[in-house]
């Protein structure tokens, strides 16, 4: 199987989480669903009634997510914009606290079952192209891109623990090798009811939680399988 590496970079990033009410809290990684758009911004797919998920449909594409910089969230305030009646005339806006992902850097992998996409995509990602501009999460928050290479790479299953060098979703995991947390100072997250896929009406089909390590080091973990690429061990999904 072939996959493409590529990183992805900006100032600030918001991959806003479903379940936030009065604050908007982010994702500390790009929901799945989140880069089938960046993905169709790079190759200029139709944006108009979501067609350009048709290109990612039946889990056609496999995703696999690294961090190259430690995860540092801020919380700013956020002035939007008032609906009609909403607020006083003349009164000032009630900023709305926002909380953000400052200089994100993420490794993303990607493999796809269409390869007349998966060489366009390849194409421009070499060249640094792009037909829309790629976003971190919103619109105001550009995002830039370098393509690392491709690699090809095979389904690898082992009862071990095996160190993991990406984000792992839960249904993937065994189990953590905790003695490993104690010497190394590891920093676990989880990001629950993480989106993976989205129908044509942008409803989400389905979702996981996913384990991570907040500064990029590896995870030791058994799980169900992994993807040896360019001498990492990689979850796709």
């Amino acid at each position: 199987m072939k996959i493409l590496a590529f990183d992805i970079w900006g100032e600030y990033a918001h991959f806003k989480k479903i379940y936030a009410t009065t604050s908007a809290l982010t994702y500390a990684i790009p929901p799945k669903t989140s880069l089938y758009g960046f993905l169709g911004a790079i190759l200029g797919l139709e944006k108009q009634d979501n067609k350009y998920l048709e290109a990612f449909a039946n889990k056609s594409c496999l995703v696999g997510i690294s961090l190259n910089r430690p995860l540092i969230f801020q919380r700013l305030g956020i002035n939007l914009k008032a609906e009609l009646g909403r607020k006083k005339e003349g009164s000032p806006p009630k900023p709305t606290l926002t909380e953000f992902i400052h200089q994100p850097h993420y490794r993303i992998y990607v493999s796809h079952t269409d390869l007349e996409l998966y060489s366009r995509l390849k194409n421009s990602l070499q060249q640094h192209k792009t037909v829309y501009t790629p976003t971190l999460g919103l619109a105001s928050l550009i995002s830039n891109f370098a393509f690392i290479g491709e690699y090809e790479t095979d389904i690898r299953q082992i009862s071990d623990f095996v160190p993991i060098e990406s984000v792992i979703p839960r249904r993937d995991l065994i189990a953590l090798d905790t003695n490993s947390f104690k010497h190394e100072g590891c920093f676990i997250m989880e990001q629950s009811l993480y989106s993976l896929e989205m129908d044509l009406a942008r409803n989400v089909t389905d979702r996981d939680d996913i384990i991570l390590e907040r500064k990029g080091s590896p995870i030791s973990a058994k799980v169900n399988k992994f993807y040896t690429i360019d001498g990492r061990n990689i979850c796709l999904f």
